[in-house]
């Protein structure tokens, strides 16, 4: 077996690697050569080789790796813990992560960390396996909205008693539409012109009841306030309930530091009148965290749709 000549620990795929090692490792003959100028291809490469050492244990070979001799058939599932640090934007790719999936159950490394500190920072934290971006779950998005007010005003629960529920759920908020809509109408017979919208081709109302006509669309806003955090992006999806009618949500996703209430669009597919129930859920929002802010928000950007109040019809 060949064991790495000249292998530094400050040599690693042209930067700083620190294998936690007292001793030799097993050896890979592509780890030997490696030298790749480009820092994404040195990455993988980096990632590449380090698995080749690592199944070199998969049949019970005796090792040392890290800080004391490994145990023979007392298995462990893979490396811990790794950490990618970037020397500028210290993006890291931390997680309980197998690297191996197929095996390594013939060594047990006392060792749980490996931390490669890879000199080049044009690196991206997406050429890495892991979450980038994670949904939030009801413990975060309820926190957020006490603390921060990033819903207002919040339900804290499902409300689901004789309503179409709203309220906080497992991974996502259920908004309420508020009672006032606009209805399109072809009653002035205008083009629809998003550049060019003519207020005229809706018909106002508020009521707690709303009545799509058959294969027409309605504009409505909601009941809650959002305040969206900068590294946060959301999805929003219609409910079950309506979906299952032929009625159909769209709300485009809240971008990071957006905030106002939510223009709401809603189509009736069918050949029949649809009801829409005012202060009862319509659609279900996710919210989605980065693991690093955007360079420029809605807000850096002055969106013409930013601290909206009301139904806010198309804009250029």
């Amino acid at each position: 077996m060949q064991f790495l000549a000249g292998f530094k620990a400050d040599g690693f795929a042209g930067g700083d690697a620190n294998l936690l090692t007292r001793a030799g490792i097993a050896a890979d003959s592509r780890l030997a050569g490696l030298h790749v100028e480009d820092a994404e291809t040195a990455q993988l490469d980096a990632l590449a080789a380090a698995e080749g050492v690592l199944h070199r244990f998969k049949y019970g070979f005796e090792c040392q790796f890290g800080l004391g001799p490994g145990n023979v058939g007392l298995g462990d599932d893979g490396v811990h813990d790794v950490e990618l640090d970037h020397n500028s934007s210290r993006t890291s790719y931390i997680g309980r992560k197998s690297m191996l999936d197929k095996g390594f159950a013939g060594c047990q490394a006392s060792a749980r960390v490996i931390n490669w500190r890879l000199a080049k920072n044009t690196a991206n934290s997406h050429d890495f396996p892991g979450e980038s971006m994670s949904v939030k779950s009801d413990k975060w998005i309820t926190r957020m909205a006490r603390e921060h007010k990033m819903i207002e005003p919040f339900a804290d629960r499902q409300v689901r008693e004789g309503v179409i529920s709203y309220g906080v759920s497992s991974y996502g908020y259920d908004m309420r539409v508020a009672d006032e809509f606009r209805i399109f109408t072809n009653v002035n017979s205008t083009t629809v012109d998003p550049k060019n919208f003519d207020a005229k081709s809706f018909v106002e109302l508020k009521a707690p009841v709303c009545i799509v006509p058959p294969n027409s669309f309605a504009l409505a806003r909601s009941v809650e306030y959002f305040r969206i955090p900068r590294n946060v992006l959301t999805i929003c999806l219609g409910k079950s309930t309506y979906a299952r009618c032929g009625i159909i949500v769209n709300v485009t996703p809240f971008e990071p530091e957006w905030e106002g209430y939510v223009t709401l669009e809603i189509s009736n597919t069918t050949p029949l009148p649809a009801k829409i129930y005012a202060n009862e859920g319509l659609c279900q929002v996710l919210f989605f965290e980065s693991d690093e802010q955007c360079e420029i928000s809605y807000k850096d950007k002055k969106g013409k749709y930013q601290s909206q109040t009301g139904i806010v019809l198309p804009k250029i």
